[in-house]
């Protein structure tokens, strides 16, 4: 499948802000590192190494976003886009690795308090660094939704988890300054390990259930959705529908009912057609495989074939296509229609 102009946009666009939001992670690091090195504050140094995963974790994206643009090829007949999926289960493990360590850490503390230093100081660069995350996590989550890019998405996702965590960290470090208890910093980086695990977590989750193909059903309404809009009378049944994604680009597997005494090349325009019309919905990202079936198993009181010479029985009533019938394993009939 050829790329589209749009599609060689998109990626631009892709590397762009994956750029920027590296260049800007390098900077709020800096940012909190230093925090840390004025306050002496384990909650700030939690907030720190999770910035130093930000930057690893972007580093991947930028290259598995170069990765899965390549071309198909004869070992990877599907594209290279499910490397997008490996990149966002690599950011949930050092997140999982990086909230451990601190709950290690943290514990240890609580045994042997120590005393912060210039608390103000942490506070400032803490709000500082909180608020350029918001920013920026923001920007990630829009780009990743224009370009329908999960990656940036989670990336997004985890800069808004980091602000929530800066804004923890403003708090618990306002309360130290208030009543000086020295468990109130690490008893804090204990919580936010916990949380920075809980977000590690879903994001590896989440890279396992798209590596293993797991059914996308907000996808696949879509396409269902799709297919009814442009629904043909011909396109007497469709079912058995499978949806697999690489990235950017959607693979969809499907039978389609059209009638027996069609020619080998009337059956060939209709794939083509609907095809193309699934494609214009789908910026040309979409891979269709379609098994055809002779209409002979499908009751004539479902078809919308109106001169249709060797009906048996009248029409009746349509079958609306809904995710959960146009998956089965089965032709559609009145009897199994929602």
């Amino acid at each position: 499948m050829k790329k589209s102009t749009s599609t060689n946009s998109d990626f631009r666009s892709k590397i762009n802000a994956v750029r920027i939001v590296l260049l800007l992670s390098v900077i709020i690091m800096i940012v909190k590192f230093f925090a840390y090195y004025v306050s002496k504050s384990n909650a700030v140094l939690s907030d720190a190494l999770e910035s130093f995963i930000n930057i690893a974790t972007s580093g991947f994206t930028l290259y598995s976003l170069y990765y899965s643009a390549k071309l198909k090829d004869d070992d990877h007949p599907y594209g290279h886009g499910k490397i997008e999926y490996l990149a966002i289960g690599f950011e949930g493990a050092l997140i999982l690795g990086t909230g451990v360590y601190i709950l290690v850490k943290s514990a240890n503390n609580i045994l042997h308090p120590v005393p912060l230093e210039n608390i103000n100081g942490g506070i400032i660069l803490t709000a500082i660094s909180g608020l350029s995350m918001y920013f920026i996590g923001t920007f990630l989550k829009r780009k990743g939704r224009e370009l329908n890019s999960r990656p940036l998405i989670a990336d997004g996702e985890h800069f808004h988890l980091d602000t929530l965590t800066s804004i923890a960290l403003v708090a618990g470090l306002s309360i130290y300054e208030l009543t000086g208890w020295y468990w109130i910093d690490p008893v804090l980086a204990s919580l936010l390990a916990i949380h920075i695990m809980g977000s590690g977590y879903k994001l590896a989750k989440e890279s396992v259930d798209h590596l293993l193909d797991k059914a996308d059903f907000k996808t696949i309404s879509k396409v269902v959705d799709a297919l009814s809009r442009h629904r043909r009378d011909c396109w007497i049944d469709i079912h058995n529908l499978r949806l697999q994604k690489f990235g950017q680009y959607l693979h969809v597997d499907c039978h389609i009912t059209m009638p027996f005494y069609y020619s080998l090349e009337q059956v060939h325009d209709e794939i083509k057609l609907l095809e193309k019309e699934l494609n214009s919905e789908f910026n040309n990202n979409l891979e269709l495989f379609i098994h055809t079936d002779p209409c002979q198993m499908i009751p004539c009181n479902i078809c919308t074939v109106n001169d249709c010479p060797f009906r048996k029985q009248p029409f009746f009533k349509t079958v609306v296509w809904t995710p959960d019938n146009v998956m089965l394993n089965k032709k559609h009939s009145i009897g199994i229609e929602n």
